[in-house]
């Protein structure tokens, strides 16, 4: 076992865009691994005005763009509710994109993968641990990564005998800029509405894709607990 330190760089905040209105979210196209590129080309003028509103260094060999829409009802989450993080390097080529075990210990000796993040809306924010946190983590790749990062990280939530862990909301419209040691989760949604988000990775670690067949998505899903109902 290895204590492993996350949270090592505090947020940055961007630039902001304006609310987009629901016909504008309604028609703006959805992005899965898109070059820079391809995502001003294809991703309509709201992920223009997105990528606009961040920081880029442009230090690294690839940006990777990722961008969904969902119509959200009170109870939907539009990902899986768990404390995670971004960009795990997986599989014996430590690429984070392959379906293989993740081995967070990889990332000590690589170049850190950088994270731009905008989500428009008021009912569904993402959410961030914003301070440091020790976790202790078996050696080595382990298929159950994301799980005891979750599991730590709620212990420390709750655990009355420490300083609550300190954690804080993406302001909406407002590019947030994170790093794959950066602890962070989907929520569930508070109210009806249309959300557009918006990922911009810069990395060395991940190609994005080149096929328009495989960089628009045609459907994105939600999570929702098993008493939801209509």
């Amino acid at each position: 076992m290895s204590r492993i330190l996350f949270n090592r760089t505090p947020l940055r905040y961007g630039g902001a865009i304006e609310q987009p209105t629901i016909d504008v979210l309604k028609n703006t196209p959805q992005l899965w691994n898109a070059s820079l590129d391809d995502a001003l080309k294809y991703g309509g003028e709201l992920t223009k005005a997105a990528i606009g509103a961040m920081d880029l260094r442009f230090d690294r060999k690839h940006i990777v763009v990722d961008t969904k829409v969902h119509m959200l009802m009170p109870g939907m989450c539009p990902a899986i509710p768990n404390w995670h993080t971004d960009g795990v390097p997986r599989g014996k080529e430590l690429r984070p994109e392959v379906k293989d075990v993740p081995n967070i210990h990889a990332q000590e000796e690589m170049t850190t993968s950088r994270f731009h993040l905008i989500v428009t809306g008021a009912g569904c924010l993402t959410e961030f641990v914003a301070q440091p946190q020790l976790i202790e983590l078996p050696d080595g790749p382990h298929p159950d990564l994301n799980k005891l990062i979750n599991q730590a990280t709620e212990r420390m939530r709750h655990c009355e005998e420490n300083i609550p862990l300190k954690t804080v909301t993406a302001p909406s419209c407002q590019a947030v800029e994170f790093d794959w040691w950066t602890i962070h989760r989907g929520v569930y949604a508070t109210k009806h509405e249309w959300r557009y988000l918006i990922r911009v990775a810069e990395t060395d670690h991940m190609e994005p894709q080149t096929d328009l067949r495989q960089i628009l998505r045609t459907q994105v899903q939600v999570y929702v607990p098993e008493s939801f109902a209509w």
